[in-house]
């Protein structure tokens, strides 16, 4: 399943302005481990620093590449692509990334939004399973987890409101009074058929 969940910079570091001297290059906390995020859900600090340790050689060869936006799936799409990942390390239980923004008509966008001092989240990209812990009110990423990228996101007054991965007892409860309404829906159109047929004979 696809996990997507949003860090808000704060307060964004620009390391430089991205003018004659080169691009655009940004700083902050990407995530955070053992602590619940927007989505209730923790991250354990020992499989944080395992993601992270993972994607030093992509980020060696420039090939972590982060979207605008939310993207529906896993897959890099090259076309949406606004910046490249330079560093990632873990300090303390925070994730701290740098990153450097294309030239790319995505990256134009993300560029003048950052000039802008505009307030931006950055949403971590991966695939893995969740499960509900004792108390029942965090969900705890299993240790299938696999971090995909990091990706620049707007950021809405409630983490909440994001796409994300929902556990098993959720989708039920989501698809439940779903799949009621169209029983109905189907009865419906069962009873207007014989209606149909039954005026059709008088």
């Amino acid at each position: 399943m696809l996990i997507r969940d949003i860090f808000s910079f704060g307060e964004i570091s620009l390391i430089s302005e991205g003018k004659s001297s080169g691009p655009l290059k940004f700083k902050g906390i990407f995530s955070e481990a053992e602590r619940p995020n927007g989505n209730k859900r923790v991250y354990s600090k020992a499989l944080m620093e395992r993601e992270v340790k993972k994607l030093q050689p992509q980020i060696g060869e420039r090939r972590l590449l982060g979207e605008l936006d939310h993207p529906s799936d896993e897959i890099v799409h090259l076309g949406n692509v606004s910046h490249v990942i330079t560093k990632l390390n873990m300090q303390g239980n925070h994730v701290v990334g740098e990153g450097e923004v294309l030239n790319t008509p995505a990256g134009k966008v993300l560029a003048e939004l950052l000039r802008a001092k505009c307030k931006l989240g950055i949403s971590s990209r991966g695939t893995g399973s969740v499960e509900l812990d004792e108390s029942g009110s965090t969900y705890v990423v299993g240790e299938n987890y696999n971090m995909i990228t990091f990706d620049m996101v707007s950021e809405p007054s409630s983490q909440d409101a994001f796409p994300g991965i929902a556990e098993s007892k959720q989708l039920n409860e989501v698809r439940e009074p779903i799949v009621e309404e169209l029983k109905h829906f189907h009865n419906d159109r069962l009873y207007v058929t014989a209606l149909k047929r039954r005026l059709g004979k008088l």
